[in-house]
């Protein structure tokens, strides 16, 4: 995106939170919804953002509510069968939790405590396979890694415990995964983002090697792997906890549903245009769209954007419409030149290439 499309982007996309709400001059006053309950009973499969938005217009102002209330050390370790309870203290309002007693356990030989497990910001049951097995890869990397070539048995599939001969890896004390090529990604101008990749299992490598081969065995399949895949160093990914943050300056555009599904809604996955250098995980995003260019005349019409000269020509004013406010986001993988989120609010169906900017 050019430097002059970000500007005006910018522009379009403040306008267009102008026309749906003034916000507060003072960025420490949180604004509790009108319907918000005085009291909620967290259950096992909440989230943080589940309960934030029952409470806040911006759920991730969620940390704000216990500012005054001291008992709470992390507002992150909420467990369920917690009673949030709604107060106000000096016209503020505060959050207060209150916990039932830690089950005990007594048999004729221990006794043991439990507690079940703090819920989390987001719905990690559901983004899981996503941070997990799938990623983006510049082409270039993709090209020069390591591949499965075949078997002693002449099969082109391989499952866990197969034996498969592949290129020699560059580090031997790795543990290496295999990846598959997706869809190739480009984003609004056209440029190549790089290769969208399945992780279709795991490998260990064998002593045996000779010249520039390797003896590998599969030992995690998510999937048949196939002579192709690539072998690149596993990575290791730690989603245990998020920090909330509203994206300030960052401007990008929805390039596609992860699936590759024509239309994205509410708690779809999405390919983002903005990669690690520019966002970071946990930042909440709103989505905007801009409604088609109008030809102002006696009779106003919209531009077919096929012909943008011919419209130049006509004598007819052409009006650029603002972004409006459509919904948020939530980023939660980076990669150098992309990312993926999740959509948290959807007012309407979408189809890619919607803008992205400050929630």
């Amino acid at each position: 995106m050019t430097m002059m499309k970000k500007l005006s982007m910018l522009g379009l996309i403040i306008f267009g939170v102008f026309m749906i709400s003034v916000k507060s001059a003072l960025a420490d006053i949180i604004n509790i919804k009108t319907d918000a309950p005085q009291t909620y009973v967290v259950k096992k499969d909440d989230t943080l953002w589940d309960i934030s938005s029952l409470f806040l217009d911006q759920p991730w102002l969620w940390p704000e509510l216990w500012r005054n209330n001291t008992q709470i050390e992390n507002p992150h370790l909420i467990y369920p069968g917690d009673v949030l309870r709604l107060r106000y203290v000096d016209g503020q309002p505060v959050m207060d939790i209150a916990r039932d007693k830690t089950l005990i356990l007594l048999t004729p030989e221990s006794v043991s405590k439990t507690k079940p497990s703090p819920i989390g910001v987001l719905p990690w049951k559901v983004l899981a396979p996503y941070f997990k097995n799938d990623s983006i890869i510049d082409i270039e990397v993709y090209n020069a890694l390591p591949r499965l070539l075949g078997n002693n048995e002449g099969t082109s599939t391989f499952v866990k415990q197969d034996f498969v001969l592949s290129h020699k890896p560059v580090a031997s004390d790795t543990n290496y995964t295999i990846i598959r090529k997706g869809k190739l990604l480009k984003d609004e101008d056209g440029d190549v983002i790089g290769y969208q990749v399945k992780n279709v299992g795991e490998v260990e490598l064998m002593n045996s090697s000779s010249g520039k081969q390797q003896i590998v065995r599969v030992v995690k399949s998510n999937r048949e792997a196939r002579s192709g895949d690539k072998l690149r160093p596993a990575e290791t990914n730690d989603y245990a906890d998020l920090i909330l943050q509203a994206s300030t300056k960052q401007i990008g555009r929805i390039i596609t549903n992860i699936e590759d599904r024509s239309l994205i809604g509410k708690r779809d996955v999405v390919i983002i245009s903005l990669g690690a250098s520019e966002v970071e995980i946990g930042m909440v995003m709103g989505i905007y769209a801009q409604g088609p260019t109008i030809l102002d005349s006696e009779k106003p019409k919209y531009s077919k954007g096929k012909s943008p000269v011919k419209d130049l020509f006509s004598g007819e004013e052409r009006i650029e419409q603002p972004a409006f406010k459509i919904g948020e986001l939530v980023i939660f993988k980076t990669f150098e030149n992309a990312s993926y989120a999740w959509i948290t609010q959807a007012d309407k169906h979408m189809s890619g290439g919607e803008y992205l900017g400050q929630p």
